[in-house]
């Protein structure tokens, strides 16, 4: 299935991100990356019910205290944003606002 990665590579991208993870901003930017951002279930479902949904887009943004946040949208088959003009008026659907860790780190975690 597309987009399906083993637990073994998920885990070896998260490792070397996590040992990385501090070196990648310059000094200007040095609390700009999380290692994690969670999401409702809610906002996900919201998000591929939209009639016509057959994935996910992520784009990265930077809120005004500079840190780099995902923002998801959902993806019609024609591989449009399904956001805005594309949608009819209706209300768009966009995910953002996650739990950012630090500092709303899980205790345990398989990675």
């Amino acid at each position: 299935m597309e987009n399906i990665i083993s637990y073994e590579q998920a885990k070896n991208f998260i490792e070397r991100y996590r040992q990385n993870w501090q070196n990648v901003p310059t000094a200007g930017y040095a609390d700009s990356l999380s290692l994690t951002e969670t999401f409702s279930a809610e906002a996900f479902r919201k998000l591929l019910d939209q009639p016509g949904c057959v994935g996910v887009r992520i784009y990265y943004g930077m809120k005004e205290d500079l840190k780099i946040c995902a923002i998801l949208v959902g993806v019609d088959a024609q591989d449009r944003d399904m956001v805005g003009a594309l949608k009819g008026g209706e209300e768009d659907v966009i995910i953002e606002l996650g739990k950012f860790c630090p500092p709303f780190c899980a205790q345990s975690s398989g990675f």
